[in-house]
């Protein structure tokens, strides 16, 4: 496998977080020796030095001086409170091959908490996506978005939606974006979800509500994300930096 410059140091990490994964490294087991797995990746030994340092940061090896690299932490999906990540990026980098599939675009009326969220009657029908993230071939996360009256009056072209809701807001939306608000919690899987994630009713699994706000503080997407957790695990990161 040889890298490609452009995005070496990138590349290499994501091919370390992929032979983790596809492996099924465990805490503390060990790592090939820097010397093959540079020759692997066709690259020098001080790139891969790059990977592991940024790799030991986010804490998923320890090297130890003349003995080897270990698995700090077994990676399935890392974000950070710091950092956005798209779910390709995160399953990517996961050692997954990530694939979006839409379910449905629909209008329909929508819950009490999403009408309060962008502060219309119940009355009103919103602009609903639903879709579905697969790791190599599993689901791994369900997405139910909804779509504040704002973005139906800018006329965006959804041919062109590709998954990726933040990246098809920042380059069709004409009001920038500023902040994306999230809340996680444990949870139950509802008898609606099972089908979608493939996994029994009361299973387990990860709840994230997410708003995206403009730069004026409105309120134009709300998802409701559900993680498949026997795929997904978020890795909560916070940089403590001296003052």
């Amino acid at each position: 496998m040889i890298i490609n410059t452009s995005t070496r140091l990138k590349q290499v990490k994501t091919h370390l977080l992929s032979y983790i994964h596809q492996n099924r490294l465990l805490r503390g087991e060990q790592l090939p020796s820097e010397a093959a797995m540079a020759k692997a990746l066709g690259v020098s030994r001080n790139t891969l030095r790059e990977a592991y340092i940024s790799l030991e940061n986010d804490g998923v090896i320890v090297r130890r001086h003349g003995i080897g690299t270990f698995v700090a932490h077994s990676p399935v999906i890392k974000d950070s409170l710091n950092n956005f990540s798209t779910f390709a990026e995160i399953i990517q980098a996961a050692g997954y091959t990530p694939r979006f599939q839409t379910l449905s675009m629909t209008r329909a009326a929508a819950p009490p908490d999403v009408h309060k969220i962008f502060k219309v009657t119940p009355a009103q029908e919103l602009f609903r996506i639903k879709r579905i993230v697969l790791a190599d071939t599993k689901p791994a996360v369900f997405v139910d978005d909804y779509f504040s009256p704002l973005i139906e009056r800018a006329n965006l072209d959804w041919g062109n939606f590709d998954g990726n809701t933040v990246q098809f807001l920042t380059s069709s939306f004409n009001t920038p974006l500023h902040q994306i608000h999230s809340r996680i919690s444990a949870a139950a899987l509802s008898a609606t979800l099972a089908p979608h994630l493939q996994l029994p009713v009361g299973e387990p699994v990860i709840s994230v509500r997410s708003i995206i706000y403009t730069v004026d503080n409105q309120a134009i997407n709300y998802s409701k994300i559900c993680f498949n957790s026997n795929i997904v695990e978020l890795d909560i990161v916070r940089i403590i930096r001296a003052t």
